[in-house]
Parts: C-alpha cells; structure tokens; sequence
C-alpha cells in the first residue's frame, strides 16, 4: 500500500451534500448512483464522496457526493443536487486500495500518520473514490494537503 500525492480532477458533476451518520454512508452512495439523469447525459467516471467532521459529533460526518457526467446541465438549486462545472483537488496524498484497512476511518488515520511523519499539513476532510473494476471494487483515499485545496 503505496501513498502518494496525486490531484483528483473532474468535469460535470452533480452534487448531494447532507450530514448523516457515518455508518449510513452507502444510502447516499446508491442514491447517486441511481439518479435519474436527463436524456444524453449519463455518468461518466466513478460517484466519489467527501467526508468532513461534524464538530461535537463523533458519529456523525458532513458528506458530499459526486457523479461526473458528460454534459454540463442545468439544475434548480433550491433542490438537493446541484450541478457543479469543476471539481478540483489539485494536491492531495492518496492511498489506493484503501479497503486493506477496517474501514475508510482506518485508512485516514494512516494517511495522517503518514503526513505528520513526513511533516505534510492535511485539511480534515478525506474523500473516498469507488472503481468499479471487474466484479471488484478498488477504493482510493484522497486527503487534500492543506495549501492545495480549493
């Protein structure tokens, strides 16, 4: 299991913010994956998720979904997805195959370890990446470093 820094960049993508359990994560997860979407678009790369503490509350996460699609569109923002052109996380270190550990938490305390050692500032918030290779799913870990992101 190999640490790096690495962006994570994408155009067209819908947007879910809620703030729910951190256990409940996949109902979020398979809503996005299964929103309905305008004739000639469609999902075109891996709904990927942010996790952001919720100060007081250790069960608790901020999350953020996004499914890229092919074509930008147009969506009342009153409702709760959005439509955002440019999703850009220029620097981050990343952990692939992050499901090696017990879980995503896991997995994030190892990429700070890793950062403190090597004296690297991380925001906290991490963002997991599903891809969906083979009848298998290969889970990347991204934490942005503290001056790249934007």
């Amino acid at each position: 299991m190999k640490i790096e820094k690495r962006p994570l960049l994408f155009d067209n993508v819908l947007v879910y913010e809620t703030t729910q359990l951190k256990e409940d994560w996949t109902e979020s997860y398979l809503m996005m994956e299964g929103l309905p979407l305008l004739e000639n678009v469609y999902q075109n790369g891996p709904v990927f998720f942010s996790v952001a503490p919720v100060e007081g509350e250790e069960k608790f996460g901020h999350f953020t979904f996004y499914l890229p699609i092919n074509l930008p569109v147009q969506t009342n923002n009153e409702k709760p997805v959005h439509f955002q052109e440019r999703f850009e996380l220029n620097n981050a270190l990343c952990l692939r195959q992050a499901d090696e550990e017990l879980d995503f938490y896991a997995a994030y305390e190892k990429v700070k370890k890793y950062a403190e050692k090597e004296n690297i500032k991380l925001k906290d918030i991490y963002y997991i990446v599903l891809l969906e290779v083979f009848d298998d799913v290969l889970i990347d870990l991204y934490v942005p470093i503290e001056e790249e992101l934007s």
